[in-house]
């Protein structure tokens, strides 16, 4: 087989895959998760129910899916990008992510619901987001503006932990507007930050100056 024609059927894959989530998507949001079956996916999407199983075998690979491309949009985004502040990006992707989430709260509270029941499973959101958070946490380090001798992983998991907690505990609401949850969330990461701020920043430097 030539490479055009193994061009071509790759980027039909990539346009199968792509059409599936979003009428997947659009379908949780509107009708639910439970509610919505997968051979209405495949009608929205307009593939055979066999092709779309052949990419997603179950509904919560389609949520895992969806949530690790919202993930990897904001990374292709480049979010916080032109932040020279290590934790200035992470406040930058959080703000990000919460607002893309919060246009489809039926789903993303579904979602997140799975990431807190499922923290360590390969394909959970959480596994995705503490990805992406890792390599900022480990620059903030090397800038100086999170303490050096902190197990990045453990403070990459906090702030997931920030993340999934306060999100789910503020959607579980019938009601719920959009910049609270913005705000609740970063005002608990800087809680975070202020705890584990660089020995420079530390709370017993100042009350030494004192």
């Amino acid at each position: 087989m030539d490479d055009l024609s193994l061009s071509r059927r790759e980027r039909k894959k990539q346009e199968h895959r792509r059409r599936i989530l979003e009428a997947a998507l659009r379908l949780f949001e509107t009708q639910g998760v439970e509610a919505t079956t997968i051979d209405a996916i495949a009608e929205a999407a307009d593939v055979s129910r066999g092709t779309l199983f052949n990419y997603f075998p179950t509904k919560e690979s389609l949520l895992n899916a969806i949530a690790a491309e919202e993930l990897h949009d904001l990374q292709r985004r480049g979010i916080g990008a032109n932040e020279a502040s290590a934790i200035a990006r992470i406040y930058a992707l959080m703000r990000a992510l919460l607002t893309d989430s919060l246009a489809f709260l039926h789903v993303t509270r579904y979602i997140l619901l799975d990431a807190m029941l499922h923290p360590t499973q390969a394909s959970s959101p959480s596994v995705h987001l503490d990805a992406l958070l890792k390599p900022l946490v480990q620059q903030a380090q090397a800038q100086g503006e999170i303490r050096a001798d902190l197990d990045p992983a453990a403070v990459t998991g906090a702030l997931v932990g920030i993340y999934l907690g306060t999100f789910f505990r503020l959607i579980s609401a019938d009601t719920i507007v959009d910049q609270a949850v913005i705000t609740a969330v970063e005002a608990t990461i800087r809680l975070l930050f202020e705890g584990i701020a660089s020995s420079n920043n530390s709370p017993d430097n100042h009350l030494n100056e004192n």
